[in-house]
């Protein structure tokens, strides 16, 4: 159990706790970008490399529980707008959960939540998936890049069609609607 608000609001000293190296199970397969649906299997304060931060780290997994992907968020650093950050992401994630909010990680584990991927290219490294936004599971929001962009596509379409059936009328009857 990591109590957050501790760390928050008094600058106490956390004792990194031990368990899976869940960097070394991690599926290196790769998903499309875009929305999906999962749930927090793991959530854990974390100490940063240098030793002068923390941050909470996040394992997500798939709803059929293929894939894994890893989150880091700020909450104590050198650096104010990582913390910044870090808090409203907190905040995104405590409101999807249904929850006023977060005192200890415990809170995150076992939690169905959705998360926007993305797909990022490191140099050298191989290419990942990285979480770039927390929400509610939904049924109604498309579950990936490649939906939203048809779902946009299709309102598209039919406003096009709405303004040229609008238009048409307009100009009065044409071609064989013309009365006689």
């Amino acid at each position: 159990m990591s109590n957050i608000s501790s760390l928050i609001g008094n600058n106490q000293q956390y004792i990194q706790p031990g368990g899976v190296d869940y960097n070394a199970t991690a599926n290196k397969n790769l998903l499309p970008a875009g929305w999906m649906d999962g749930y927090i299997e793991l959530a854990e304060i974390r100490d940063t490399k240098s030793g002068t931060g923390q941050y909470i780290y996040i394992a997500w997994r798939t709803s059929d529980g293929q894939h894994l992907v890893h989150d880091h968020i700020n909450i104590k650093n050198t650096n104010s707008v990582a913390v910044d950050i870090g808090l409203r992401t907190l905040g995104t994630i405590a409101r999807a959960l249904g929850l006023e909010s977060i005192d200890d990680t415990e809170q995150l584990n076992g939690r169905e939540i959705a998360v926007r991927l993305a797909i990022e290219e490191a140099g050298e490294w191989p290419a990942r998936n990285v979480i770039k936004a927390y929400a509610k599971v939904s049924s109604t929001r498309p579950k990936r890049a490649s939906d939203l962009d048809k779902t946009r596509h299709q309102i598209r379409g039919n406003e096009n069609r709405n303004q040229q059936a609008n238009f048409r009328s307009a100009e009065g009857p044409t071609g064989d609607e013309i009365p006689f």
